[in-house]
């Protein structure tokens, strides 16, 4: 959900800013977006600025390293050689018979590795460019002697291991020991199984499967590896679910629910663990180390050759002092980036807060909320400096715009318990003192009667017959088969009386919004719909209520619409008696304690459930067996209603868009 929903955010800030007069931006030909509250992007100051566009005569190039003496690495891919760029702007050149076309390099431990798709090796050379050695295809019986051999990708570790991306290969990354030695496969992507394939694996034969096209996960097409030694990989296409991971030792993702759209190309990760990737479609993100949005800036250009915007990116560096590089494929060229103040604050923050200095963190922090208030992870910062302040009231409110619901919970454990400490003995002693009070009180009026004109006035009350009728759901809780006898041949329910129920069921849709706490609260109260949610009430009730009467004249069922209306409204006296206290203990509960709800309501509802059953079968006066038939079929008519529904809604759109065509076309040709 959240994908989709950054898509939409990001649709709406793109149309936005085109509306705007380019007066109101920065000097950037981009706007930046960060992650605001409720998982919605919003505009945001220039995180990178686009300083210059470097030219080194280069033909599609695939691939560059910047190594730590800040030498770049270029793979000139088109014209099969090796473009080295100093850090005074020397610029040297390396080719050789070997070098055909080289698609990615890594520089580690006095080595330069490179991939060479052409070729189908990887070759190895020293940092004066001879060549040391070269990897082939393995030939050990793990690699499978089907498999192909195409690296395109690669990285080495600490220990000198090598991990290489093959082009095309579903199991993996390809790992070699320092000699070259194949060792096995990492960090593959899984498969995704969909309901059909499901139905097909469940119902057809095998050699019907066999004729079915192999479900195998996506390649692997690029990967990159930080300081810690952790390994990441990008699996390019629009409808990856995971198109960037940050694999465990294990090979399991570490990011969590990204924020992430588009295909996705390349990934670099900075001393910091703050991860860059950029897309096909130019737009470049950058990542925090739980893969938490900071920033997403760019975009395609245009043929206009504006600074900073891309044409086909194809790879992406980043050094620790926040300079930012991305080699344009199309374009021939790397866009050099460098870090705003406001970005530098940000990663200065961030620095702070994973090295756990999060008091020492808020004075930055407080800046960072200054300069843009919708900067969600300001206020996830603020509110752990605010609970190791003790400042736990502040600590609530910045979790909550956070949507830390962990944190907000283990905040409110410990401010609930200070609470407690300093009230629990005032409001015991509250307690007691009107306990005695009631006591005091019932003893004079057994002698004295001084409650007789209370009763007087709730006798006259409850004499009123729409407030009789209501009172009378209390009956059908405690005595239900009776309740519905009378209810049916007494009249002691009506229409009005099960309509201001069936408000306040209505009205406990809004409070189970508004009301609800907001640990346990799953709606967004301040993006709802008001007709939504009052149909989401209406419509099923009286789509029940109609499908039942329909049948239950063909299955020999005495009951009218007005019984059915009536003791289906008063078949949810639980839910309409006990919602809106349960709806006020989350309150007072934490996530731990999240069960007492839950299994408060789920013990609700299955009273409502055996209400409703028994409903069906006094109103109609059937058996068991019979009340549950009837319940299947009036389920299966509503399902028909539904499905109907829908065909006369495609019908309906159809019809619309064949009369605009038409009075279109009438329009052109007259």
């Amino acid at each position: 959900m959240k994908i989709k929903r950054f898509i939409k955010s990001l649709a709406a800030a793109v149309l936005l800013a085109a509306t705007i007069p380019s007066g109101s931006f920065a000097q950037e030909p981009y706007i930046t977006w960060t992650q605001g509250p409720g998982g919605y992007v919003v505009d945001t100051q220039t995180a990178y600025s686009a300083e210059e566009v470097l030219n080194y005569s280069l033909s599609t190039p695939e691939d560059f390293y910047i190594a730590d003496d800040q030498t770049m690495y270029i793979c000139d891919t088109g014209n099969s050689r090796i473009v080295t760029v100093s850090p005074d702007g020397s610029v040297g050149e390396y080719t050789d018979e070997n070098l055909n076309a080289p698609t990615g390099i890594h520089v580690a431990d006095g080595h330069i590795y490179i991939a060479d798709r052409g070729a189908q090796k990887v070759w190895i050379y020293s940092m004066d460019f001879q060549l040391e050695r070269y990897i082939e295809k393995p030939t050990e019986a793990i690699f499978g002697a089907n498999t192909n051999f195409v690296p395109v990708k690669l990285i080495t570790d600490a220990r000198g291991n090598l991990y290489v991306v093959s082009e095309g290969s579903t199991a993996g990354l390809m790992q070699f020991n320092p000699q070259g030695d194949f060792l096995g496969y990492f960090g593959s992507n899984s498969t995704n199984n969909t309901f059909k394939m499901i139905l097909q694996r469940t119902f057809f034969t095998e050699e019907q499967l066999n004729k079915l096209f192999k479900n195998t996960p996506p390649s692997v097409t690029n990967v990159g590896i930080d300081s810690q030694g952790l390994i990441y990989t990008v699996t390019s296409g629009e409808s990856i679910t995971e198109p960037i991971k940050k694999l465990s030792i294990s090979g399991l993702n570490l990011f969590d629910d990204m924020v992430v759209a588009g295909s996705y190309v390349d990934v670099d990760v900075d001393g910091d663990g703050n991860t860059f990737s950029v897309t096909t479609e130019g737009t470049i993100y950058e990542y925090d180390s739980n893969g938490n949005l900071l920033f997403a800036f760019g975009g395609r250009d245009s043929d206009r050759e504006r600074v900073g915007i891309l044409r086909e990116p194809a790879a992406i560096e980043v050094t620790d002092d926040g300079q930012l590089y991305v080699l344009d494929r199309g374009m021939g060229c790397i866009v050099h980036y460098e870090a705003t103040e406001f970005a530098r604050t940000v990663h200065e923050g961030i620095a702070m807060y994973n090295d756990g200095l999060y008091a020492e963190s808020q004075e930055t922090w407080e800046e960072i909320r200054k300069m843009n208030s919708s900067f969600v992870m300001a206020y996830e910062a603020l509110a752990q400096a605010d609970y190791k302040n003790q400042n736990y009231a502040s600590a609530l409110s910045n979790y909550r715009i956070a949507e830390n619901k962990e944190g907000y919970s283990q905040t409110y454990w410990v401010y609930r318990n200070e609470w407690l400490q300093n009230n629990l003995g005032l409001t015991v002693v509250i307690i007691i003192a009107l306990c005695i009070v009631w006591g005091v009180i019932r003893a004079i009026d057994r002698r004295k009667h001084i409650l007789d004109p209370v009763r007087r006035v709730k006798k006259k009350i409850l004499n009123v017959r729409l407030i009789s009728q209501i009172c009378f759901a209390g009956k059908m809780m405690k005595k239900p088969s009776d309740a519905y006898y009378e209810m049916k041949f007494k009249g002691r329910a009506s229409i009005a009386s099960a309509t201001v129920l069936y408000i306040w069921l209505i009205i406990l849709q809004f409070t189970d919004i508004y009301v609800v706490s907001y640990l346990f609260n799953t709606s967004n109260p301040w993006r709802i719909s008001l007709f939504s949610e009052i149909m989401w009430v209406v419509a099923p009730v009286f789509l029940f209520i109609a499908c039942n009467y329909l049948v239950s004249t063909i299955t020999e069922g005495e009951g009218k619409v007005r019984d059915l209306y009536c003791g289906t409204i008063y078949a949810l006296t639980p839910y309409l008696v006990f919602a809106l206290p349960l709806q006020i203990l989350t309150h007072a509960l934490t996530l731990n304690e999240g069960f007492i709800y839950q299994f408060a309501m789920f013990a609700v509802i299955a009273w409502c459930v055996v209400l409703f059953v028994m409903m069906i079968k006094e109103i109609h006066d059937y058996s068991l067996s019979k009340t549950f038939k009837n319940l299947a079929v009036t389920a299966f008519t509503i399902a028909l209603f539904l499905l109907a529904g829908f065909i006369l809604w495609l019908l309906y759109g159809q019809l619309r868009d064949f009369i605009i065509s038409l009075i279109q076309e009438v329009a052109a040709r007259g």
